[in-house]
């Protein structure tokens, strides 16, 4: 299971929407909070 979040973070920061990279990880079911993780924030949309 920790190989699979890992993977779900990598892939999250990477651009992937969270959606699609835990479908492709075999976690569908999770709800997303909806929060950007910091390496992706856009502080000019603030």
């Amino acid at each position: 299971m920790k190989t699979a979040f890992d993977a779900l973070g990598v892939a999250i920061r990477a651009g992937v929407s969270p959606q699609s990279a835990a479908a492709k990880l075999g976690l569908d079911g999770i709800d997303f909070t909806g929060m950007v993780p910091v390496s992706l924030r856009d502080d000019s949309k603030q």
